[in-house]
């Protein structure tokens, strides 16, 4: 049960941060980046108790909270230098927007971050040392190292699972970022977490959309008339769909109705709505199931991160 509400607040949080994603892409600020020239200080917040991290336990509970510590260490080495490209990223990003700004929260950060005790209480008393210590490895086995494009530090956007591609940014968001494209993720359709079919009866969707849009006029018997999807991008991902004449997201659908993506299908099944969804997340960057599997397969974290992000480069941090 433990394990199911950290992957729903991890789904949660993705789609909360969304906005604030793509206000760090639309930042085209360049700059260079050294641990010893960044002056900054992370803290954690948890029961109004404000506590001091050290950047590399940091990393280790970004780790903890966002892929499960029993996938392949090269997978995990590359979640590693994902964490810490994207604080430094945004560390940076906010320190030019505040420059006499030097704390910064975990959530300021814009990755969930999960502390010591919860990460005992997550993986059990049995698990705890041995997935602390393999974390560990990870970041001090990276040590310093960071995705760059150009010259300038990424922001390496990731997800849980795709559907064989995935997206290209500028299709899912509107932004054209040339190391985000479609790229092959076939190992995807191995995980459990690939498909899921619901089947539903309209008049409880319909409940759902009602509760957000309080105006759409849908019943049972128009169900299937009144509700299309009208765009989808080359990876398939849901672009928009029609309520009527209100157009909408196909994130924003696949929210409101609780699917794990948008890549989705609704078929009218003897009556009832039968949606075939894929994926897990918005499709966009590294697919954290794809990057265990490559792993599996022999390649390394940097095949995995350069696979996923086209075009970088991996390098150390000016010290």
């Amino acid at each position: 049960m433990k394990k199911i509400l950290y992957k729903l607040v991890a789904v949660i949080i993705v789609v909360l941060l969304l906005p604030f994603i793509l206000t760090l892409i639309f930042s085209n600020k360049k700059t260079h980046y050294s641990l010893e020239t960044m002056d900054f200080h992370v803290y954690y917040e948890k029961s109004g108790v404000k506590q001091k991290l050290d950047f590399d336990s940091y990393l280790i509970g970004v780790i903890a909270a966002n892929m499960p510590a029993g996938y392949h260490i090269e997978a995990l080495k590359a979640q590693a230098v994902i964490s810490r490209t994207y604080a430094l990223y945004n560390i940076s990003l906010l320190s030019e927007e505040n420059p006499t700004k030097k704390e910064f929260t975990t959530s300021e950060l814009g990755l969930s971050y999960i502390g010591l005790d919860e990460m005992e209480q997550y993986w059990g008393s049995d698990n705890y040392v041995n997935h602390f210590t393999k974390l560990e490895n990870c970041v001090y086995g990276t040590k310093d190292e960071v995705l760059i494009y150009e010259d300038d530090l990424i922001l390496p956007v990731f997800f849980g699972t795709g559907t064989g591609h995935t997206r290209n940014a500028k299709e899912a968001w509107g932004v054209d970022i040339p190391y985000l494209i479609s790229v092959s993720s076939k190992q995807d359709v191995t995980s459990i977490h690939y498909l899921r079919i619901t089947e539903y009866n309209p008049s409880i969707l319909i409940g759902l959309l009602k509760q957000v849009y309080p105006s759409i006029n849908v019943t049972e018997e128009s169900f299937f008339n009144d509700i299309s999807v009208t765009e989808r991008d080359s990876a398939g991902y849901v672009i928009k769909v029609n309520i009527n004449d209100m157009s909408i997201s196909g994130e924003e659908f696949a929210m409101i109705l609780g699917l794990n993506s948008n890549h989705f299908y609704i078929e009218d099944y003897e009556g009832k709505a039968r949606i075939i969804c894929t994926g897990v997340g918005h499709g966009v960057g590294l697919s954290q199931y794809g990057a265990g599997a490559m792993a599996e397969d022999g390649y390394s974290y940097k095949e995995i991160l350069t696979h996923y992000y086209t075009g970088v480069q991996l390098t150390k941090l000016d010290n």
